[in-house]
């Protein structure tokens, strides 16, 4: 096997083990003006279950959360395939600068359903050590993958796995960033052809970002328990081929304050 053949296998066992800690940001849509249809919930970005200080708690971009509170009726979090969102209560911690949020989830949140898991807070990456040697992977819910449907319905997205490495010659990025090659063009998804239509990184915002944990180890030691969570998307520059995101090391200011 060629190492291209190697890191292309990761994706597949990458995208299954991350999926249960994906969560779909999602705005409420109310019903026009004399119609009986109940709400409406529009994928606006993506966010991570992650356990943070010993409790539950969903980290995504803080313009992802700016977006959502635009819509009048709020915003939800997807709670499982299919399943009804929960809708957002209470105070979300928000970091401009750093453009992250963390959203603590409250009791009732569905934690038993199957399928929801919470990234452990031990394999959050606190350094930036081998991110530029090791293979990158970013997974979430691109908004032309998510079907918008009545709340009590659920809401069905198709995720998109997608690994790559990191872009070193980006000479403008702040001290809290990094970039990860992505030109939609040239993608292969992995339940697609490539170039397939749909990769549109529109709603990818607040994607978690992991080092799968290749580097420095050899091919038959591998497995997706070695991966560690690096980062979150918070743009798309697509002039240079690229997605932007900040370091999981500003985790720590976020959580401090909040």
């Amino acid at each position: 096997m060629t190492k291209e053949q190697f890191i292309l296998s990761t994706i597949r066992p990458m995208a299954e083990y991350t999926f249960p800690f994906l969560s779909s940001i999602v705005g409420i849509q109310e019903p026009k003006v004399g119609e009986q249809e109940p709400k409406v919930g529009e994928h606006v970005g993506t966010g991570l279950r992650a356990m943070v200080n010993g409790r539950r708690a969903v980290l995504t971009a803080e313009h992802v959360i700016r977006e959502a509170l635009k819509y009048p009726s709020g915003f939800a979090l997807s709670a499982g395939y299919g399943r009804k969102p929960f809708i957002v209560s209470g105070n979300v911690g928000l970091d401009s600068v750093r453009d992250l949020a963390i959203y603590y989830l409250p009791a009732d949140f569905p934690y038993d359903r199957p399928g929801i898991g919470f990234w452990p807070e031990d394999r959050i990456q606190r350094t930036t050590e081998r991110i530029d040697t090791d293979y990158l992977f970013v997974h979430g819910f691109p908004a032309s993958r998510s079907r918008f449907l009545h709340l009590v319905e659920g809401l069905a997205s198709r995720s998109l796995p997608y690994g790559a490495m990191q872009r070193l010659d980006v000479p403008d990025l702040q001290a809290h960033e990094f970039a990860v090659e992505f030109d939609p063009k040239g993608i292969r998804p992995a339940d697609g052809p490539k170039g397939e239509s749909v990769v549109d990184p529109h709603g990818l915002s607040g994607s978690p970002v992991w080092r799968i944990g290749i580097s420095g180890r050899s091919r038959n030691e591998w497995s997706p328990e070695l991966s560690l969570l690096v980062g979150c998307v918070t743009q798309w520059s697509p002039e240079r081929g690229i997605l932007i995101a900040t370091s999981s090391t500003s985790f720590k200011e976020l959580i401090g304050r909040h």
